[in-house]
């Protein structure tokens, strides 16, 4: 069995090489597997040990705007009470399955053989096996079949080009070896049949490349997800030369799949630790996190491709853009038949219900007043509330739908308060955009490094190192300095990096705008 890439040939073939003695054929582990973007992108197995045992079900909710109608899509996983939740082995297991995909002609069909138990541990990279690890293996791949999901437009399938609405396996049949095939034959080694959707996405190449290296290099399972994920996204961002995509927290809580937190502190302790490892390894320039107005325990998360993403987009040379919109982007506003309010208003109503106005009222509100009224009395309202103001001591609610009604004017101190805020955003965005055109100039000097002679980049130096000497240094000791300060200039692209950064400062300069 050989590896390929991904367009037919052995560009990236170079595998790994591993067997038992005398008792099975090699087996190819492809430095790049082919993973099927649905999988990618919408979770499915949970990422510790500790969430499978008392985890039964995962669910990503969205609404999305298609061919003018308002859509509320979900994306639901629920596991079988027999064989409980996916979790980190049966994941391994997948990882597996997916390697001896990428080595198969396409296209692939049903059953796909996955050789013996020994393989797949070997796969895996177990190093003790034996009867126990294959009796986890058969467990986990009966846990895989038995687990549904539940697909309301979310699960894409490329073939029809069409979002399938219904219930279904990722697995939906396991033959171990010595027991009977539909056909009727005795099974001569362990064969799993996929889901028919699943099998025409991969043969209609709705497939992300994983760099197996890479991935196995992030160790953690939240860095893994995010590769995965993010990867995805990546390609259709830099195709369309964005600068970075952005996350709610509590949607990327509910894709990867990890608990959500309620304190920023406590959400940077799960996700730093992954995005340090992937800004290590260059997949990641750098992560931003923002705060979002009028919004408790969540946060905007901005993420800025490095240079291994861009390097593996182009690598990889794909010929058609692999991009799954989680949401589709949103069409013109349009009414909702059954509220008879616009998306922005059944949101506006949503955001006063939280508040505590009524359902009836909130619908009323909305239709009565204009938008960007309501939204500057909540943005008050929320300010007096978390001064605990006794203008709202007696009936919160009561004082908002009058501030609406009314249109009262804001406190002196509230204005104060929004310009300090406004000032700290300009400056915010201000420096974000600095440290994007500090990049770009540290990268144009890295580019003409070379138009500059040595000794033109250390004269400065020396004249400096000369005029301090005393008694005046001879001709003999300046050369020894000149030689010293020309090998002390740096050689590779990051030693580079440094060197120049330092003539660039983090904090934008006074006549940047």
């Amino acid at each position: 069995m050989s590896s390929s890439s991904l367009n037919g040939d052995n560009k990236e073939s170079r595998s790994l090489i591993i067997g038992k003695p005398n008792a099975e054929k090699e087996i190819a582990v492809p430095d790049v597997i082919k993973s099927e973007v649905n999988f990618l992108v919408l979770p499915f197995f949970a990422l510790w040990d500790k969430d499978v045992r008392r985890k039964v079900r995962t669910e990503y909710k969205t609404s999305v705007r298609r061919k003018k109608q308002k859509l509320e899509l979900s994306w639901i996983v629920v596991s079988n009470p027999e064989f409980g939740y996916p979790g980190p082995f049966d994941r391994a297991v997948y990882k597996a399955i997916e390697q001896i995909i990428s080595a198969l002609p396409t296209p692939i069909q049903n059953p796909i053989p996955l050789g013996s138990l020994y393989s797949l541990c070997k796969r895996m990279g177990i190093r003790k096996f034996g009867g126990s690890q294959y009796k986890k293996i058969k467990e986990a791949l009966r846990r895989i079949m038995a687990t549904s999901i539940i697909s309301e437009g979310i699960f894409y399938h490329k073939g029809e080009e069409q979002w399938v609405e219904d219930s279904f396996h990722l697995v939906d049949r396991i033959v171990f070896k010595g027991r009977r095939l539909p056909n009727g034959e005795i099974a001569d080694t362990n064969y799993i049949f996929l889901n028919s959707w699943y099998i025409d996405n991969i043969n209609s190449r709705y497939v992300k490349p994983i760099d197996w290296n890479h991935y196995k290099s992030l160790k953690t399972p939240v860095a893994q997800r995010l590769y995965e994920l993010l990867g995805v996204k990546f390609y259709g961002l830099l195709t369309k030369k964005g600068r970075f995509i952005s996350y709610r927290y509590s949607t990327l809580c509910s894709l990867l799949p990890i608990t959500q937190q309620r304190y920023i502190s406590k959400a940077k302790e799960t996700l730093d630790p992954a995005h340090g490892k992937l800004e290590e390894t260059g997949f990641l320039e750098r992560c931003v996190w923002k705060e979002l107005s009028r919004k408790e325990n969540d946060w905007l998360i901005r993420y800025y491709p490095g240079k291994r993403a861009r390097e593996e987009i182009k690598r990889f040379g794909l010929g058609e853009q692999l991009e799954l919109e989680l949401p589709p982007p949103k069409e013109e506003k349009a009414s909702d038949g059954e509220t008879g309010l616009s998306d922005e208003q059944s949101k506006i109503a949503g955001d006063l219900i939280q508040r505590g106005i009524t359902g009836t009222t909130a619908g009323k509100l909305v239709k009565d007043y204009p938008i960007d009224q309501i939204q500057r009395q909540m943005d008050v309202f929320d300010w007096l509330k978390q001064r605990n103001s006794p203008m709202l001591s007696k009936n919160p609610a009561g004082f908002l739908r009058k501030s609406i009604e009314e249109d009262y004017q804001p406190p002196e101190e509230y204005l104060s308060y929004k310009e300090t805020e406004s000032q700290r955003q300009r400056e915010q965005d201000r420096k974000e955009r600095w440290l994007q055109r500090r990049d770009e100039l540290i990268k144009q000097d890295i580019a003409t490094w070379n138009k500059t002679s040595p000794d033109d980049r250390i004269k400065g130096r020396l004249d400096a190192w000369i005029f301090t000497q005393s008694p005046k240094p001879t001709p003999e000791q300046i050369e020894v300095k000149r030689q010293e300060l020309i090998d002390d200039l740096p050689q590779t692209d990051e030693e580079k990096w440094e060197y120049i950064s330092r003539n660039y400062p983090e904090d934008p300069p006074t006549d940047f705008e």
